[in-house]
């Protein structure tokens, strides 16, 4: 055989390999997507399954008076609904896959950038809080009120204060970043660091349902993502995220007891975290030890990617039920 023709078989082989190579990854991110879709359809459905049984069971009413018996049941309901649907999805996951996952929750790769990424994470969420009630605001002038969480009493004191607070605290900051900085944004991150964060962003918006929630948690999402992949470890992320969840709780409580000093605190705080957040974001940039972002998957283009990811049935359905939740409330 001539060297042409030698060139040329090698040429088809090489293309033939590379389709399949394309279409092996975007297989393998369909399937992660529709696990995903399913597990985020599980989340949604928890407050319907929790309404009929409370109704079947009688104790609708004893419900809505007992803090206690509320803030227990959202626990376990992020347990049930959540966490095991996600651990699920991580006991099956491929053995790479879980690996990636498993070394994410290994402490960060520098304790300063640990310690910079904290304040300048909370500086990015209030900012993320600050243009999610902007975008409402806007839709409200055009005539559009986008579906928020209901107003409702907060416990200011004893035994009901302190389960309001470890609940709205603990279990969503560990187990949200579990689901969606690990398993969920992990196996994505060999297609390319920024395509992970974004479509995992995208997910956690979902996960929160209704629609000014769900763009303050795409945003957070973009924030605790990339500080995940920067700091090499989910733990920021959670402290973070802890953080801000803890800084709401303070503002509801004292909304109820004193709504001027919460004004007031509320604007201290902020200008605190505004100006720790630039200095250690100059910091975090210029001496912090971190990863940066990078794309091995250059050959695959992004368009194939997101369709990939968000052209199967679970994920679709997620999305009518943001457009759904959003026009229509609570049906």
């Amino acid at each position: 055989m001539n060297g042409s023709g030698y060139n040329q078989n090698q040429f088809f082989h090489e293309q033939n390999n590379f389709f399949r190579l394309v279409s092996q990854a975007k297989k393998d991110i369909r399937c992660h997507a529709i696990r995903l879709g399913i597990c985020i359809l599980i989340f949604l459905s928890a407050p319907y399954v929790f309404s009929v049984g409370l109704q079947l069971t009688g104790l609708y009413n004893r419900y809505m008076e007992d803090f206690t018996l509320q803030y227990s049941s959202e626990m376990l309901l992020m347990v049930v609904f959540l966490f095991i649907p996600f651990f699920t999805v991580y006991l099956f996951a491929p053995k790479k896959d879980k690996k990636t996952i498993a070394l994410s929750f290994e402490k960060p790769r520098s304790s300063l950038a640990f310690l910079l990424a904290i304040p300048f994470g909370l500086m990015l969420c209030f900012a993320g809080d600050y243009i999610s009630s902007l975008i409402a605001s806007i839709f409200e002038e055009m005539g559009i009120t986008l579906t928020s969480v209901p107003d409702y009493k907060v416990p200011t004191s004893g035994k009901e204060l302190f389960l309001y607070a470890f609940a709205t605290i603990v279990p969503p900051a560990i187990i949200e970043e579990f689901t969606m900085r690990g398993v969920a944004m992990q196996p994505l991150r060999k297609y390319g660091d920024k395509f992970a964060i974004v479509m995992t962003a995208l997910v956690f918006g979902l996960m929160h349902r209704n629609a000014v929630q769900g763009i303050f948690a795409f945003i957070a999402g973009l924030i605790f993502g990339y500080i995940t992949i920067s700091s090499n470890s989910v733990w920021p992320a959670v402290v973070i995220h802890a953080l801000n969840n803890g800084f709401a709780v303070l503002v509801n409580v004292m909304m109820q007891t004193d709504e001027e000093a919460a004004n007031k605190i509320y604007a201290l705080v902020i200008s605190v975290i505004l100006v720790f957040g630039i200095f250690s974001a100059i910091m975090f940039f210029v001496i912090g030890k971190r990863n940066k972002l990078t794309n091995p998957a250059p050959w695959l283009p992004l368009k194939e990617k997101s369709s990939a990811f968000f052209f199967n049935i679970p994920m679709i359905i997620s999305f009518v039920v943001m457009i759904l939740y959003t026009v229509f409330g609570d049906l």
